[in-house]
């Protein structure tokens, strides 16, 4: 590919790994596409009745919307409006977009977006400031004619080429479960971060990905070629044959990336001491099963439910869609177990009942177990195609973001009526499948004795637990650096649910996407978990890692101080103390403290000698 516009090189954070030169696919706010199809002679002048009519609709629009900003806070500040209005009035553009239509024979979507990117990309050619600034103006008057030509309609992905790479201001992943995999390369966006839901499986599918793009959107148009560097966190708009070529190998590379499996990856994992340990897949799509299997796993930590439920047209899947789903899970990983999580839609996960109305916090809104309770005969379509599949292997249920005894105790009753309610074709009940609860709020770890209690076994959701228990924004760029995994609460949070779990002889199995990492792995160890669940392509790593550590040396040598050992004190910017022979952490998180790092790096090294290997 050769380009023929000036290379513009934009940085990001990395958070998936791999290259991929693609074509750029631009989403709008609303995730819709703007594409160019041929119109039949015919219907020419229909099309250009379609824009003229969007045209006078946006502006009575803004004339509506200008009348009600007066109305409540002074004919001040309606001049915002007239912008936008003074654009669509502009004869010259519709001009120029009637041209399209009638001489490209463009339906009128795709001319109305080729004559205003070239409006923007005059704008941003002068070098005055305040016309660089109105390119946001552009875009909206874009989006609200585009919205009256054709909805909020959802496009389809069979016309679409290949190797696309989609860039977005954000990207819900709810989308990932309607993509069409075999056509996109890569993710390019200008708001998420690492642990958001999005990034998570991306890494899942190995598909590269680059967020934290400032202000990159109105540079890039559908169509455009571009190379994104997930390895260098960089986004390259019309790259140019040389830079291309210098990176043609590990192009090559990026293709064929993946662990290859481990010949020892059969049979029993244990650590150098003989401790049995579990690892275990975290899978969001039904085919991910195939990743878990062939890299190992000992059954499927957590299936996120909730992608059958964005997939499904009608919103809320059957329970017969279900079944046939949770039957091939536990044929494919027999005998091992799959922990299904009952729908947990909310927070980056959006996914709302039709007719609801849309919430404004919905990390702290009806999601969950608190859905579950509320749409009772929907989660009991649910627990009954769990329980019908447990014929094929060994299911498991698990309820998420469970903050209260009586939220267990009201669903377990749930579940035993289900459960009494079935007949197998031999006239049987079902067995009753373990049930487990997720800890991933303070309330939970607060009253995990008592929850404990209840559940069959405990699995820990790193991911919302740091959230919550911080009060960070995983999403938000401006307190990302916030969202430290080695926070001292975190910690002793971590070690207060494996010690309760292990005096009360329940098993606790820890998600999230701190298991995928070499560092806290041996970190959990001592701490005292034998599960943990993770990307699939992790576990060929994280096994080697187990199999060097002794979980001994783990827990008589724990890398961060916690309650029953020494107090954690950490701090940002400090570099290590030492107290005897041993180093102390710095008074707060890990993250952006290369002190800190470099310290424990060392005492993991003591515990495992070939933590080069797995880290470098």
């Amino acid at each position: 590919m050769t380009a023929t516009k000036e290379e513009i090189v934009f940085e990001g954070n990395g958070v998936s790994s791999g290259i991929a030169v693609g074509i750029a696919l631009k989403l709008d706010s609303h995730h819709r596409v703007v594409l160019k199809t041929l119109v039949e002679d015919s219907a020419i002048e229909e099309e250009a009745r379609r824009v003229l009519q969007a045209i006078e609709a946006s502006k009575e629009q803004l004339h509506a919307l200008k009348h009600r900003l007066e109305e409540k806070v002074g004919p001040e500040h309606g001049f915002i409006f007239d912008v936008h209005i003074l654009m669509l009035q502009d004869k010259s553009l519709i001009v120029d977009i009637l041209s399209i239509i009638r001489g490209q024979k463009a339906n009128a979507e795709w001319a109305v977006r080729l004559a205003t990117d070239r409006i923007r990309e005059a704008y941003l050619s002068l070098e005055d400031e305040y016309f660089r600034e109105r390119v946001s103006d552009i875009e909206n008057v874009v989006e609200r004619i585009l919205l009256n030509l054709s909805g909020n309609q959802p496009f389809h992905w069979e016309p679409l080429p290949q190797d696309l790479i989609v860039v977005a201001r954000d990207f819900n992943p709810s989308i990932f479960a309607t993509m069409d995999l075999e056509k996109v390369r890569g993710l390019a966006l200008e708001r998420g971060g690492r642990t958001s839901h999005t990034a998570i499986i991306s890494r899942g599918l190995r598909l590269p990905a680059v967020m934290e793009i400032k202000e990159f959107l109105a540079s890039v148009s559908t169509g455009d070629t571009l190379l994104l560097n997930g390895d260098d966190g960089q986004l390259i708009v019309h790259p140019c044959a040389e830079r291309i070529n210098r990176l043609r190998v590990r192009l090559e590379e990026s293709r064929r990336a993946g662990f290859e499996p481990d010949s020892a990856a059969e049979g029993i994992l244990t650590a150098k001491d003989g401790v049995r340990i579990f690892l275990q897949a975290n899978t969001e799509l039904p085919h991910e099963v195939v990743a878990a299997r062939k890299f190992g796993a000992e059954g499927i930590g957590l299936f996120r439910s909730e992608f059958l439920f964005f997939a499904h047209p009608q919103g809320f899947p059957s329970m017969s869609d279900q079944l046939e789903t949770y039957k091939m899970l536990a044929r494919e990983m027999a005998p091992h177990p799959v922990a299904v999580r009952t729908l947990d839609a909310g927070g980056d996960k959006s996914w709302a009942q039709p007719g609801s109305a849309p919430e404004l916090n919905p990390s702290m809104g009806l999601r969950g177990i608190r859905m579950s309770l509320k749409a009772k005969d929907q989660f009991a379509a649910q627990v009954e195609a769990i329980l019908r599949a447990s014929v094929d292997g060994n299911m498991e249920i698990v309820l998420p973001m469970v903050s209260s005894v009586e939220e267990v105790v009201e669903a377990k009753a749930v579940i035993r009526e289900v459960r009494a309610g079935i007949r197998l074709p031999d006239s049987r009940t079902p067995r009753a499948v373990p049930m487990g609860v997720m800890i991933e709020v303070p309330a939970a770890v607060l009253t995990v004795e008592r929850l404990a209690e209840e559940a069959d076994f405990l699995c820990v959701g790193t991911n919302d637990l740091i959230q919550y228990l911080l009060a960070v924004d995983r999403n938000n760029p401006q307190v990302a650096h916030l969202f430290q995994p080695l926070h001292p609460s975190v910690l002793q949070c971590l070690v207060r649910i494996a010690a309760t779990a292990g005096r009360l002889g329940k098993p606790a199995r820890l998600c999230g996407e701190m298991s995928s990492n070499p560092f806290f792995a041996v970190l959990f160890l001592g701490m005292g978990y034998d599960q943990l669940s993770m990307n699939p392509r992790a576990i060929p790593v994280i096994r080697r890692v187990v199999r060097s550590v002794a979980v001994r040396d783990a827990r008589r040598s724990r890398i961060c101080h916690c309650p029953g050992n020494r107090r954690v004190s950490c701090a940002r910017n400090h570099p290590p103390r030492t107290h005897g022979s041993e180093t102390v952490p710095p008074r707060a998180g890990q993250r952006g403290n290369p002190h800190w790092r470099a310290a424990n790096t060392w005492r993991i090294r003591r515990i495992c000698p070939s933590w080069a290997r797995f880290t470098g």
